[in-house]
């Protein structure tokens, strides 16, 4: 039996014997086991900020849920199911292995566990100890957790629908592909897409950023080196991208970027499948499946002679173009709860929807910066908004005008770059000013750490002084 199930057949147990309602959360949040009567009520994760406030108190209790300070962003807030509840932090030597709920849905139950809290913590003590005796036998937890779904392809868009039909012709497929779009359109999170439902899938999927990488580091980065290859070199040497993606899938984005110098030698190893490291003797077959991605035409780069003919006819192969948000803005509505739900973690807001006006704000804006923009924008609501639902109150300040027109006033365009540099504050102060922090908040942003740096110089955004 494993951990969890193990778990789960003790809490039904304590809930029988003792009449309640019971739920073991993990460290995030998300529930690991409970009675059904628990899950029906109040589903599969809880308002993190909540637990977090009470994470220095061993066992506290919450006499009104749903009207407490704590509660705020919360999706049950002002309307929570439980009457009252009791949560025990579980800790070992340090350890933080979760939260541990017993609460109530009726008033009875409520007066029940209020009049004999001594007895309630000290059954809940019990059962955090058994819950404990369980991870030492059987072993952490080893939750099955559901794969995150990639298939972002949202919309009935007829170029999307056109696409989905596509996608399921790539199935069998080993033959490159180049993802075209604007900035923004999901270039990545569809060839993520592609890699997961190909044969390919088994394998690793590498993703590398050729805007990110230096010209003199290019040819290290994709084919590996050997030990002592050159000054500053790994010992034991150090696997390239290719043989990283063995048997599964690299993803070249921004493949406008890469050198001239390495286009040839890119186009070698695509034809030969065969890749040697710098400083070795000893050549490597490798299956690779490749796709690329570009926010600009290639094709108009090879007629310019600055991305060569022969490499761009050998990776598009199969052509697949992203259409920018503001050709689809039908599609918004249905993107928006998705988006919303992605960024419940990240803001601690569990906000129901958004109200029909505020729908109406986003689909008049032209959306320059395309998926991507309008999840900061998002982002910047949910940070912003007090309700349950997303107001037009808590859009940036260039939102709250409407108009229908793509374009914009000086002050409306001084408004979008306020909220950009707003965003990208907060995700410094999140991650940290330093070179680690500014990936970090690239990788957040789903943009290349050289583009964190021009923004940081175009905004003007101070660097505190340590």
């Amino acid at each position: 039996m494993s951990s969890v199930n193990a778990v789960a057949a003790v809490i039904q147990t304590f809930s029988e014997l003792l009449q309640i309602e019971i739920a073991f959360f993990n460290q995030e949040g998300m529930l690991t086991a409970s009675t059904a009567e628990y899950r029906k009520r109040k589903g599969n994760r809880v308002h993190l900020p909540f637990f977090k406030k009470l994470y220095k108190h061993p066992i506290s209790f919450i006499q009104k849920p749903g009207h407490m300070k704590m509660c705020q962003g919360c999706h049950f807030q002002k309307n929570c199911p439980s009457t009252v509840e009791i949560v025990r932090n579980i800790v070992e030597n340090g350890r933080h292995y979760g939260y541990l709920t017993f609460a109530s849905f009726s008033l009875d139950g409520q007066n029940e566990l209020m009049d004999k809290q001594k007895e309630y913590s000290y059954w809940m003590s019990q059962l955090s100890q058994t819950i404990m005796h369980i991870l030492h036998a059987l072993g952490d937890f080893q939750l099955v957790s559901k794969k995150e779904k990639t298939d972002y392809i949202l919309g009935n868009n007829q170029a999307l629908n056109d696409l989905k039909e596509l996608l399921k012709n790539l199935v069998n497929s080993s033959s490159s592909i180049v993802i075209t779009g604007e900035t923004g359109t999901g270039k990545s999170l569809l060839a993520k897409l592609i890699h997961e439902q190909s044969i390919f899938r088994k394998g690793n999927f590498i993703e590398i950023n050729c805007a990110s990488i230096p010209e003199s580091l290019f040819e290290s980065e994709l084919f590996g080196y050997d030990e002592g290859a050159f000054t500053g070199a790994r010992k034991k040497g150090k696997p390239g991208y290719f043989e990283l993606a063995d048997r599964g899938t690299l993803f070249l984005d921004e493949i406008a970027d890469l050198p001239l110098s390495m286009q040839p030698k890119l186009l070698k190893v695509l034809q030969d499948g065969i890749v040697q490291r710098i400083g070795s003797t000893i050549s490597k077959k490798v299956n690779v499946r490749v796709i690329a991605a570009a926010n600009q035409s290639l094709e108009h780069l090879v007629e310019s002679k600055q991305f060569r003919s022969d490499l761009y006819y050998r990776l598009n192969v199969i052509p697949i173009h992203l259409p920018p948000l503001r050709e689809r803005k039908e599609d918004i509505a249905e993107i928006v709860p998705v988006l919303m739900e992605r960024l419940q973690d990240r803001t601690g807001k569990f906000i129901q929807g958004c109200e029909p006006e505020f729908l109406k704000r986003l689909k008049q804006h032209h959306w320059p910066g395309n998926i991507r923009e309008l999840e900061n924008v998002l982002e910047y609501s949910m940070n912003m908004e007090k309700g349950q639902q997303l107001t037009i109150s808590s859009l940036p300040a260039a939102f709250k005008e409407a108009t229908a027109s793509h374009r914009y006033s000086p002050n409306e365009k001084q408004g979008f770059k306020q909220m950009e540099k707003e965003m990208l504050i907060q995700k410094l102060n999140l991650y940290g000013y330093d070179h680690e922090g500014k990936k970090l908040a690239a990788e957040d942003l789903g943009v290349s750490v050289r583009t964190i740096y021009r923004k940081i110089g175009q905004l003007d955004i101070p660097i505190p002084v340590k």
